[in-house]
């Protein structure tokens, strides 16, 4: 599917990967050609004593987003023993409560650099009107259980070369 950027209009299109889920700053200076698309269904369990979904739960969605983008076959990240991601940092600004609502949010995933080792993933959860999060994540490509760093395959730097970039910013919410 190609889509416009929100808020500008631009003669170049953007591919975009749809991913459901299930019930339940960058460092780049160009637009990413391709953003990893994450739907989340909020669940009633994730809302904390106020009706609004914790910030933990917030972070919880992030993270499921950007390991869908960086292992779409779950082949490396849960892994006990070889080759694997672990999170070395994660920078999240909340914006603003999420309340609940019966359609999806959004995760917008894009990399923001891809090093010898390490990977910098950048993510915002939104809906149609706003933003609610932005996560900047520091992702290390490592081998378990002696827990050293390994250099990035050609297949890993290919796939996420195609999420390199940046995501233009939503217009201010009314």
């Amino acid at each position: 599917m190609s889509v416009a950027p929100r808020g500008r209009i631009a003669s170049r299109s953007f591919k975009i990967h749809f991913v459901h889920a299930h019930p339940l700053g960058t460092t780049s200076a160009r637009p990413a050609p391709e953003i990893h698309l994450y739907r989340h269904r909020l669940r009633v369990t994730d809302l904390d004593h106020l009706g609004y979904v914790g910030s933990v739960r917030l972070l919880d969605y992030l993270q499921e987003a950007q390991v869908a983008m960086l292992d779409p076959r779950r082949e490396r990240v849960f892994r006990t023993k070889g080759p694997t991601y672990l999170i070395a940092k994660h920078n999240v600004s909340y914006v603003r409560r999420l309340a609940f609502r019966d359609h999806p949010v959004e995760v917008e995933t894009v990399v923001g650099r891809i090093g010898t080792s390490d990977v910098v993933v950048n993510s915002r959860l939104r809906d149609e009107r706003a933003v609610y999060a932005r996560c900047r994540t520091i992702w290390v490509a490592c081998i378990l259980p002696e827990g050293s760093t390994r250099r990035l395959d050609d297949e890993e730097r290919a796939r996420l070369t195609r999420f390199s970039g940046t995501i233009d910013e939503l217009p201010a919410a009314h």
